[in-house]
């Protein structure tokens, strides 16, 4: 394996590309990893660049030095037998032959070499045993749809399960049913696996002393572990389970059971409440997520949960599902979340059957509403009827709360599908007019932000602010482009590798309050502006973007 690193200098000729001629003539820009030539272009700017690439056509469409670079495929056979000697407790010298065959056979793949030593460090005097089934397991089909060019790591990964009792064997295999990446709670293998937590928790230690589940301590506030595995081992479940069907029914089936039939009910375990419908697609309960998605019950009790964006981009991912008699009613349950979504933000949310309520008379909302509010005479719940509804208007679509301050100034981007919003947190943001999701955020300002302005073709925004100074930025064309998840076949539904977002870490889900797509957080002194206005002696009220013209 080698990677390709150069240096260069851009020829092509931009306004961003004199820019840094000018004002940082020594700047270096770090290109890692590339893959595509369409990235070199799209940094062509006029300055040093160092690009390292594993694809050496890469180096075609620019010109400089190039430098090749030869690297270890994976760990060295000292560092091998080093492992191995610390797996079974012995000195280096005191491993057998065999040792350094399993080496060779694994080829130094550090996921392989650690799941081999897992096993020889309950089975010390195996290595014979554990060599031959390296070299006679036939696992060619698996290896040719893993994504993964070393030939033992299904091997590896197939001897690790086979090593396990059957009853953690099959325990382990069913990790097939979450997505990649994914930090489940203990509470859900609970329902999944149908017992105690402390069983759970004795089952993932086995697992993980065989370095086949990695295990860490949940967030702060919570006593229990979340348990994810390799993606390389999600792979291998995937793609020998007998039946990914039925082992999502299970686990609906077994979240139907602890809340009696009914998902309103579901406890809040830090899963469900998120993937829930994706589970239900899966298993290819269809009528069940049309049933979920016009169901006011259920839709407090996520929303409670998640919020209102995870709920309105289900109506988009799962919106298809929905057959013709009951697109009306998807729609006022969309209208509903939509407009009380500034509402139903934050720790201090009002009750929903009372929002409801609130809403036209021949909405079918209201009439669940109305039919849940007139079943409460005997508890201590009060609703409110409003009686003359009827003659108030409200053509509003949306309502969100991205802002800390108040909302100064808001536009469209060309298209109408996403909103620049400007306030007085010093921040503008781009957020998706459907979904009323924020996408991205745009510091620099140090006071409030008066105003903006959109070019016609999307690419640049202006901005004025009580900090005496006019902002230009460049606007990323994929946020522009970016839209939310949508199933769009109806069912039967073709299986797509996650209909719901990953749960990669922190940063990659709302349910972890995502703030990937921002370049810093909301107390940074990031300037993430293009270019800054300065000298402008009074406070600026408003700024338009007719044209933009970069010498």
């Amino acid at each position: 394996m080698s990677s390709i690193c150069r240096t260069t200098s851009n020829r092509q000729k931009s306004g961003s590309g004199r820019f840094f001629s000018r004002e940082l003539p020594k700047s270096l820009l770090v290109l890692d990893d590339v893959w595509s030539t369409h990235v070199v272009k799209a940094f062509d700017i006029q300055c040093r660049i160092l690009l390292t690439t594993r694809d050496s056509s890469i180096t075609e469409v620019v010109s400089g030095p190039v430098h090749k670079v030869t690297l270890s495929p994976g760990l060295s056979k000292e560092q091998s037998l080093g492992a191995f000697a610390m797996w079974t407790e012995r000195k280096v010298a005191d491993l057998p032959p065999e040792a350094s065959l399993i080496y060779k056979e694994c080829r130094g793949l550090p996921l392989a070499i650690t799941l081999i030593g897992a096993l020889l460090k309950d089975h010390p005097n195996r290595w014979v045993f554990y060599l031959s089934k390296l070299r006679q397991r036939d696992m060619r089909r698996i290896k040719k749809m893993l994504a993964y060019e070393h030939q033992t790591l299904a091997e590896a990964i197939d001897m690790s399960i086979s090593n396990l009792d059957p009853h953690n064997s099959k325990y382990y295999r069913d990790f097939a049913v979450f997505g990649d990446g994914m930090k489940i709670p203990t509470a859900v293998f609970c329902t999944l696996w149908d017992m105690g937590k402390e069983d759970v928790e004795d089952t993932m230690k086995t697992l993980s002393e065989k370095s086949l589940v990695y295990q860490q301590p949940r967030e702060l506030g919570f006593d229990d572990f979340v348990y994810s595995v390799h993606d390389l081992q999600m792979d291998f479940l995937k793609l020998t389970c007998p039946d990914i069907t039925a082992l999502h029914r299970k686990l609906v089936e077994g979240y139907r059971h602890n809340s009696d039939g009914d998902f309103s009910l579901l406890p809040n375990d830090g899963y469900i409440h998120w993937f829930l419908l994706n589970h239900l697609l899966k298993a290819r309960f269809y009528s069940e997520i049309i049933f979920l998605l016009l169901n006011l019950r259920f839709i407090e009790s996520k929303v409670h949960v998640t919020g209102p964006a995870d709920l309105l981009h289900d109506y988009i991912r799962y919106g298809r599902i929905v057959i013709h008699e009951n697109l009306a009613k998807k729609k006022d349950f969309e209208r509903f979340i939509s407009i009380n979504a500034h509402l139903l933000v934050g720790s201090e949310k009002p009750d929903l059957m009372q929002l409801a309520l609130c809403q036209p008379s021949e909405s079918e909302v209201y009439k669940q509403a109305y039919e849940i509010a007139s079943g409460v005479c005997h508890s201590k719940d009060v609703y409110l009827d409003w009686c003359n509804k009827a003659s108030v208007p409200n053509a509003c679509l949306l309502t969100t709360k991205l802002h800390k301050g108040s909302v100064c100034y808001a536009c469209f981007t060309p298209d109408g599908s996403k909103v620049f919003s400007a306030a007085r947190d010093s921040v503008v943001k781009l957020w998706d007019a459907q979904a009323g999701q924020e996408l991205f955020t745009f510091r620099g300002h140090k006071d409030s932000v008066n105003g903006c302005s959109l070019s016609a073709n999307g690419q640049y925004l202006v901005t004025c602010s009580s900090d005496h100074t006019v902002k230009l930025w460049e606007v990323d064309k994929k946020l522009l482009e970016k839209i939310p998840e949508e199933v769009t076949d109806s069912p039967p539904i073709q299986e797509h590798r996650n209909p719901s977002p990953n749960i990669k870490d922190e940063t990659t889900h709302p349910m972890f309050q995502d703030v990937a797509l921002s370049m810093s957080t909301s107390d940074s002194e990031e300037d993430n502006a293009m270019h800054t206005f300065t000298g402008i002696s009074r406070v600026v009220c408003y700024s338009v973007l007719e044209e933009i013209l970069i010498y």
